[in-house]
Parts: structure tokens; C-alpha cells; sequence
């Protein structure tokens, strides 16, 4: 499952050596952590999810040159002992350019890039717990995909050092093919304004508006009951608003909480539509000796605002309200120099329904090392 990846890694290294550019000045890390998950597929507890072991290889490299272009690689592998079905590859490569221009005596920063995103996970039915069936065949790629996102943004500082931004971004994402069921592919544009205050030298506000058009390839309109309208495409529209606002109380603390909403409307009598919100708080301290302490809690709810049942074999779920807590601990196993960092970290969600098979508990239980080889 590394095969993708590793090559990814290969060319971006003989790109950065190669270049006459380059400065040799390379951000090369990888983790490697092991643990226990109950629930790896987020399963109802009336399949009786079995609790298991995995391995978490994770790989990270980024380079800057010097003319300004950059590459970036993340990858991510997930092994699970005897659930085989939770097994995950996701890798990220990415290339572009920075740089800034100066009119009217104001400075402004741009940045263009290009991201290619791949994921190779099993898709297990929520219905049933089991590799979902479609007409009697296994489907289990069908949620696989390969996303590309070309990506632009301006941001620049007013006068009373407020930040502005805006940002705009051309998404095509391409599924796994899946015979004689409706095609899952997409292409979105999105454009997204974000402003931030700074209300005092420990204190941020951060806030942004977002709108996207995401019309599909080859997937049907439903009717009010569910079913498809022959001889229609079906188009999304979303509208995003978010608030973030975060305190230092001093350099080694900061506390953070952020509130955002989604509304989605098809293109046809609602029967997708959705809202979507969520309420998040964090904390994060750091120690004297490097180590890093973190906390986390996240509530959301999202609703279907016409949509009388869920599909077994959407993936888009159903309603659902529920809170992920997380706990996560970094500590330099070599002085304060964190090339070497031991990690620890436990996860919790807990998720309710009005259909009972998106009703689960889910807990993570994580150690491992993390190595900045450059």
C-alpha cells in the first residue's frame, strides 16, 4: 500500500537534488505508532465491532526553494491486525509557487498550487457490517478516489494590520468506477474570503465566508421520495461561515475556540439538503523541557433537512449529532531538540442518529515515535 507514495517521494526527491535551485534545506519527518482501536469502522453496536491492533506509518517531506516554488508530500498508511476491511492509504503531493508584489505602498502575498490526493479504503456497509453488496457483487472500492485541487490566494494587511484574504480553489475528484450504479464523480469551484483582527497582542479573531458549486458527472435528482429523475444532473451549492478566536494567556499556552456552519441546497426539491454545524474548544500547552500537551472537544449536528431515510449504499450518511475528544502528548526524547519525539494520544467519539446504524462509540489508544530526519 506505500507503493504510490514511495514513488511520490522518489520524485520529489530528485527534484529537490536536481534542482539549481535548491539549497539541499529539506523538511523530512516520519512517525511510526501503534495502538488499539474498538471500533475501526464506526459500526453500530448491534454488529458487535471488534476491537483491534494497528500500525500507523506516516511520512512527511516539504521543500521551499529559494525561487520560490515549493513541493510537499504527505502519506499515511493504516494496518489493522485482523480487520483487514479498516486498512487506509492516503497520500497528498503538491507543488506550486509563493511570492509577494508591492503596489501603493502595500504589500501583498500570492500563492498558486497544485494538489493530487489519492485514498484506497475498503467500504464497509454501515447496514450490515459487513463489504458492501451491490445486485450480489462486492463493492469495495467504491468510495476509493484521486483528487485534484488547483488552489489560488491573495492575502494582504490594511492599515490597522487587520489580515484579509481571499482564496479560490478548482476541485476534480474521480471514484473508483462501480458498474450499474450512479457515477460519484465531481468538479467544484470554490471561493472563500477570510479576515482576521488582531484585538490585542494575545488575542486573535478570525473569520470567513465560503461559497462552492459542485456539479456532478453522471449522478441522478431525487424526487421527493428518494428516487431518481431520469435525464437530470444533480449540482450542490454551499455556503460556509466560520468564527475562530484564539487567546495566549502567555508564550507557553493557547486557548482556542472556533464556531462554523454548512448549508448545502441541490438543484432540485431539497431532498439532500443539509445543514451542518459544529463547536470546537482547544488547548495547548508547552513545557519547559519541549514536551507538548493538547486538548481538544468537538461538537457537531448535521441534518437532512427533507430526507426521510439514508441509503445503504450512500456514504454521505444520515442525520447525526455527537463530540470527538482528544488528548495528545509530544515529548523530545533527546533533549529539547525534537528530531526525536515520543507521542501519545487518546481519542473519543461518540456519535447518535435517528437511524440507528449511524449510532457508535469509537475510542483510539496511540503510541509511537516521530523522527525529523531533516
Amino acid at each position: 500500500m506505500l507503493v504510490r507514495p514511495l514513488r511520490g517521494l522518489c520524485l520529489l526527491l530528485v527534484v529537490t537534488f536536481v534542482s539549481p535551485s535548491s539549497t539541499l534545506a529539506l523538511d523530512l519527518s516520519l512517525s511510526a505508532e501503534g495502538g488499539l482501536e474498538t471500533n475501526p469502522n464506526q459500526l453500530a453496536s448491534r454488529h458487535n465491532p471488534d476491537s483491534d491492533l494497528f500500525t500507523q506509518v506516516r511520512l512527511r517531506l516539504d521543500h521551499d526553494f529559494e525561487s520560490g516554488a515549493f513541493v510537499g508530500l504527505r502519506a499515511e498508511t493504516i494496518l489493522f491486525l485482523d480487520e483487514e476491511d479498516a486498512d487506509q492509504d492516503r497520500d497528498r503531493i503538491s507543488g506550486g509557487y509563493r511570492s509577494t508584489f508591492t503596489t501603493d505602498d502595500r504589500e501583498f502575498d500570492y500563492k498558486l498550487a497544485l494538489v493530487r490526493t489519492t485514498r484506497d479504503k475498503t467500504y464497509v456497509s454501515r447496514s450490515t457490517g459487513e463489504i458492501a453488496v451491490d445486485n450480489g457483487q462486492p463493492i469495495p472500492d467504491r468510495y476509493d478516489y484521486e483528487q485534484t485541487n488547483f488552489n489560488a490566494s491573495i492575502a494582504w494587511r490594511t492599515a490597522n494590520k487587520t489580515r484579509l484574504r481571499v482564496r479560490f480553489q478548482h476541485r476534480q475528484k474521480d471514484y473508483d468506477a462501480t458498474p450499474d450504479l450512479s457515477n460519484l464523480d465531481y468538479e467544484h469551484n470554490r471561493i472563500r474570503f477570510d479576515v482576521e483582527f488582531r484585538l490585542s497582542e494575545q488575542n486573535r479573531l478570525r473569520a470567513g465566508f465560503g461559497l462552492t458549486e459542485r456539479d456532478y458527472d453522471d449522478r441522478r435528482i431525487d424526487d421527493e421520495n428518494g428516487n431518481d429523475i431520469a435525464g437530470t444532473d444533480l449540482e450542490y451549492d454551499y455556503t460556509n461561515f466560520w468564527v475562530e478566536t484564539y487567546f495566549r494567556p502567555d508564550q507557553a499556552r493557547r486557548i482556542s475556540f472556533r464556531l462554523s456552519t454548512q448549508d448545502r441546497d441541490d438543484n432540485g426539491v431539497g431532498y439532500k439538503d443539509t445543514q451542518y454545524e459544529t463547536i470546537s474548544v482547544g488547548y495547548r500547552h508547552m513545557l519547559e523541557d519541549g514536551s507538548r500537551w493538547q486538548a481538544s472537544w468537538q461538537y457537531s449536528d448535521l441534518v437532512y433537512e427533507n430526507r426521510a431515510a439514508a441509503d445503504p449504499l450512500d456514504e454521505e450518511g444520515f442525520d447525526s449529532t455527537g463530540h470527538r475528544l482528544r488528548l495528545r502528548h509530544e515529548q523530545p526524547v533527546f533533549g529539547d531538540e525534537r528530531k526525536t519525539t515520543r507521542l501519545l494520544s487518546i481519542e473519543y467519539e461518540d456519535f447518535d442518529s435517528s437511524d440507528s446504524n449511524y449510532r457508535y462509540q469509537d475510542l483510539i489508544l496511540l503510541a509511537g515515535l516521530r523522527i525529523e530526519l531533516f
